[in-house]
């Protein structure tokens, strides 16, 4: 039990910081998003086509909260809404090359930033952590805590 317990407590220090790092950092502003458009916008990224209904249910919010959302972005040309082909009262989000180019920039944003918090390390503790983080990354994944389905685009 104790070992779950320290685990819970690693992951949630762990996640609380890269949140902080990605949806609570000034370049937010830049971009004129709000924390929860930014994450759907990033959904919508990794996973373009999703329905209203599972985007809602991967970001945690309800169903008008993301309509509210979804209109503020596609008036903005961020994402594009799109009826099924096969059953029309389902609607799909589907990013758009300006909602792309932006979702680039902002975590091109994040990593130059992380970058270069990380140089301020000497060589060998730059190697462990990057060492760390991937096999952290693999033990997740593993454990089916995380997917990471990230376009390369």
């Amino acid at each position: 039990m104790e070992t779950n317990t320290n685990s819970g407590d690693a992951f949630g220090k762990l996640f609380l910081a890269f949140a902080q790092v990605i949806s609570q950092n000034r370049s937010l502003e830049d971009f004129e998003l709000t924390r929860l458009q930014a994450i759907t916008l990033r959904n919508v990224y990794r996973h373009s086509g999703m329905t209203m209904t599972e985007l809602a249910i991967a970001i945690g919010i309800t169903r008008p909260q993301l309509t509210r959302i979804i209109n503020t972005l596609e008036k903005r040309g961020l994402v594009h809404r799109k009826r099924n082909e096969d059953n029309r009262r389902i609607i799909n989000v589907q990013r758009t090359k300006k909602g792309q180019s932006v979702v680039k920039a902002h975590m091109d944003l994040i990593q130059s930033q992380i970058e270069s918090r990380v140089a301020l390390l000497d060589s060998n503790d730059q190697k462990s952590l990057v060492h760390h983080l991937e096999e952290s990354i693999r033990l997740m994944e593993k454990a089916g805590i995380i997917e990471l389905g990230i376009e390369k685009n």
